[in-house]
């Protein structure tokens, strides 16, 4: 059988040019989970190469608004002239979307310098969608029957454009930083552990930042806002997981917990390599379009594929759990 070209892998998908490339995002959102909007500032540095010819920045982005644009150019070397070229801000003149391509361009005075590397600070507010992609809101029951509303992401294949603008292609890989600011009843986590948690002004709100992430794809990052209880415990070769569910619900996530905790000290032995990040969290996600989604350090759910009580599970949906949990986990290397 004949192999696909590139030509033809790229049919349909919008590839942005080569020639300027991310190697890190910082991301900071505040989510509305009463208005389902939120706002967020993106940072990401880009290298530029020697054949850059354009005065405009093209990025994927869907559904979002743009509030506005800059970027400093960080030269190599020292001394003052060095330092007033991170000083010099370029705004952009021109914001423009493209719905259907779904992509932002930011155009500026003048051309984009070559071999060089660009610090772009994005302003912009987007929506908490009901389609399960992207930045997306789910409502539940609690245990008293209140209705309640969570944030989480499901960001596989080109979703993660829905939440920040970037590069949203699985080789343009880059570094992540997380930055949540949510109302200080709720929890908040990402893929990487927390690194700090402060309150904000006022009482009302806390700003969770968290650990960089390893270079991976931009649909792999992940992060989840609701209420939770969780139950923990940690692998024989010092890996902390806990498996995360609605308030009330802690039990059904045993056996779940179970599963992983001895699906990595396998998976650790069989490859030869130690899993690579310090925790792993699985969530459950009352509204989930899939099984599961394996994002890195953060594993989302459905419900019933995460969640049973093992004294009156049948043997198929104990068979179920394991097979997603275990398949799930082993996408982790």
């Amino acid at each position: 059988m004949a192999m696909a070209s590139s030509t033809d892998k790229a049919a349909g998908r919008v590839l942005l040019p080569t020639n300027i490339n991310p190697s890190r995002y910082d991301i900071k959102l505040t989510p509305d989970l009463t208005a389902f909007t939120f706002t967020g500032v993106t940072t990401i540095e880009l290298t530029t190469g020697n054949d850059v010819s354009t005065s405009s920045i093209i990025l994927h982005a869907k559904e979002l608004c743009f509030a506005s644009a800059s970027y400093t150019t960080i030269k190599k070397g020292s001394g003052p002239a060095a330092a007033e070229a991170e000083q010099e801000v370029h705004e952009a003149e021109e914001i423009s979307t493209n719905v259907k391509a779904t992509t932002v361009s930011f155009g500026f005075a003048n051309p984009i310098p070559p071999n060089a590397t660009l610090v772009l600070t994005i302003h912009y507010s987007g929506f908490l969608n009901n389609q399960m992609a992207g930045f997306y809101r789910s409502s539940y029951t609690d245990i008293h029957g209140t209705k309640k509303i969570m944030a989480s992401t499901q960001f596989e294949s080109l979703d993660a454009r829905r939440a920040f603008p970037c590069i949203d292609e699985p080789a343009r890989k880059a570094v992540f930083g997380v930055t949540l600011i949510v109302p200080k009843e709720l929890d908040a986590f990402s893929n990487m552990p927390e690194l700090s948690h402060k309150t904000l002004e006022g009482g009302k709100k806390k700003e969770l930042k968290f650990l960089d992430t390893p270079i991976m794809s931009t649909y792999l990052l992940a992060f989840v806002v609701g209420e939770f209880d969780y139950v923990q415990a940690q692998t024989s070769h010092g890996v902390l997981v806990r498996v995360y569910t609605p308030p009330g619900k802690s039990e059904a996530g045993v056996f779940a917990l179970h599963c992983a905790t001895k699906s990595l000290d396998a998976y650790d032995d069989f490859f030869g390599i130690p899993y690579p990040l310090p925790k792993l969290d699985m969530v459950a996600i009352p509204e989930f379009a899939a099984g599961a989604m394996e994002n890195w350090g953060l594993v989302t759910y459905r419900e019933v594929d995460l969640l049973i009580d093992p004294t009156k599970a049948s043997s198929n949906q104990k068979q179920r759990v394991c097979t997603v949990v275990t398949h799930e986990l082993a996408h982790q290397w």
